[in-house]
């Protein structure tokens, strides 16, 4: 089935919707619960930031600077330079399809309404992926469960209208992508910077689109197996479904089945059964 759009809503995104979005262009929308929920947490983050009690990442600095208050003026400048000063990735850049998949995976997280976001944050992320803008992103820079920190504040720079982009299959500045795309810049408020770096949105496109390929691949090897042992003129007692129960490992009992049902309906697996000098099938194929 073709996926052609996709409505953001805060649940969890399965794995085929990712990469209708990642590999295929499949367009974005929010769903109006989300956005409901993402300014009922802003509108909460704006009475924190204007409080003369100290927030952490809303007045406050950040990691060893937590303990120094931010004026109001100062708040925007202190967002964007939190992105700019994590945008130190190395290495060749990620592919498309894999920072795509970043960038939706990230919205996503946005759209539940945790994070104390501004709408048009999440629009425009939403945005890049409509009009095809893609950050360019080094490979190298992750910190792995702590976050993908480095890769997102490269996705960010872009938001900003700086650091890199592809579009339309042209490498150039982040500002000129948008510009081209008719997109604006975001000018990152209270909690904006810190909620587009933490996050293990890059592992976690790396795992969707792999899990995506592992299963093509688990599927035509299946298929491949069992034309092998009807080719071979084999049985295809090796997957009688009680073997594989006696062993107690899921994984084997649904190879076995899914075997099975790929064998149904052949005539070539109970050729040998009368009057064939075969003790038993090669190993290879038993052991599938």
């Amino acid at each position: 089935m073709t996926i052609d759009s996709i409505q953001l809503d805060g649940s969890p995104l399965p794995l085929e919707t990712v990469e209708a979005v990642a590999r295929h262009g499949a367009s974005v929308q929010i769903a109006d619960s989300a956005i409901l929920r993402i300014e009922q947490a802003r509108a909460h983050v704006d009475r924190l930031a204007s409080s003369d009690q100290p927030y952490y990442g809303l007045n406050t600095g950040f990691g060893s600077l937590s303990q120094v208050r931010i004026e109001p003026d100062n708040v925007r400048e202190v967002q964007k330079n939190i992105i700019r000063s994590h945008a130190a990735g190395v290495g060749d850049p990620l592919p498309v399809e894999v920072v795509r998949g970043m960038l939706l995976i990230l919205a996503a997280s946005l759209c539940r309404g945790h994070s104390g976001v501004r709408t048009e944050l999440v629009h425009r992320i939403v945005d890049l992926l409509n009009k095809g803008v893609t950050p360019i992103v080094p490979s190298r820079g992750s910190v792995g469960a702590s976050g993908d920190l480095a890769p997102l504040a490269h996705a960010a720079l872009v938001l900003l209208g700086e650091g890199d982009a592809m579009y339309q299959d042209e490498s150039m500045s982040g500002g000129k992508a948008l510009k081209k795309a008719g997109l604006e810049p975001i000018n990152p408020v209270a909690k904006e910077g810190l909620a587009l770096l933490n996050g293990t949105h890059l592992m976690t496109s790396i795992g969707t689109l792999a899990l995506c390929d592992i299963a093509r691949l688990q599927d035509a090897a299946l298929t491949g197996a069992a034309m092998a042992v009807d080719a071979c003129r084999a049985s295809d007692g090796p997957f009688d479904a009680r073997l594989h129960k006696a062993r107690n490992q899921v994984g084997q009992q649904d190879v076995a089945r899914l075997m099975r049902e790929r064998l149904a309906g052949s005539q070539i697996v109970n050729d040998h059964k009368e009057n064939d000098p075969r003790v038993q099938d090669p190993y290879s194929l038993r052991a599938i």
